[in-house]
């Protein structure tokens, strides 16, 4: 617990970091509730390294004035012992930071859902309510044609393409191809993309063989918007500014026969 070193030692100024820490912690944990999700969400980050710094600051300032009033050293474990903890704290943010505060953020969910079959996760991705029932009807309509388009180029361009009809979803490449994040647009292209093989010249005149990803067709477009991000009800509105979320608008992805 913060200030617990410096308490030990007599100084009172303890009480002032152990009055603290539950105050920076549920500030952090606000900035996490209200932005992680968000394009705010680097706010979220430098708070967490305000909040690590401040945690280990006092402990290695304490241990200092220890050592210099002569107790023994070995204090250091219980620094190193923290460090756990900070790689969880990290780990947790990298894990959840900008779900959806980018256009790139939430259509890799949308293609999570798509690949897991959880239409129902995907469904909240959109600006307005979509049923997660004739969702799910269209992806079924949508990945058989995948299917057949991933089995044709396979037979096309051979196994060095790297088209599997069994994993087809590694097929499809999600390219923005026109933003204007100021009025909060975006397109996004689907595209079926295979391998390619070519010569060119390591150094500038050693041949060799290298590789490069080939559009093989359009499949589709997705257009998304950013909005104001939503208050937890718990917060009044207007105390703070949320940042924006992207959402989906429209998914249009065309299945031939």
């Amino acid at each position: 617990m913060w200030g617990s070193g410096h308490l030990a030692l007599g100084n009172r100024r303890g009480w002032l970091l152990l009055a603290a820490q539950p105050l920076a912690i549920a500030g952090a944990a606000l900035l996490a509730a209200l932005l992680i999700d968000t394009s705010r969400w680097l706010a979220v980050l430098l708070a967490l390294v305000a909040l690590v710094a401040l945690w280990f600051g006092q402990a290695v300032h304490a241990y200092q004035a220890a050592r210099r009033a002569g107790a023994a050293a070995g204090g250091e474990l219980q620094v190193v012992a923290a460090l756990p903890l900070v790689v969880l704290i990290v780990g947790g943010f990298w894990m959840l930071a900008g779900e959806f505060g980018s256009p790139g953020a939430t259509l890799q969910r949308y293609a999570s859902a798509w690949q897991s079959g959880s239409p129902q996760a995907a469904a909240a991705l959109f600006a307005e309510p979509v049923d997660a029932t004739v969702l799910a009807s269209d992806w079924q309509a949508q990945q058989g044609y995948l299917v057949r388009l991933v089995d044709e180029g396979a037979r096309q361009y051979g196994p060095q393409a790297g088209l599997d009809p069994q994993m087809p979803f590694n097929s499809l490449r999600f390219e923005e191809i026109a933003a204007d994040r100021g009025s909060g647009r975006a397109v996004v292209a689907i595209d079926l993309v295979r391998r390619e093989r070519f010569q060119t010249q390591l150094l500038g005149f050693i041949p060799t063989a290298a590789q490069r990803t080939v559009r093989v067709r359009r499949l589709g477009l997705v257009r998304l918007h950013a909005e104001p991000a939503p208050t937890p009800w718990w917060l009044p509105a207007g105390i703070v500014n949320p940042g924006r979320v992207w959402r989906i608008d429209e998914v249009s992805l065309a299945v031939t026969p």
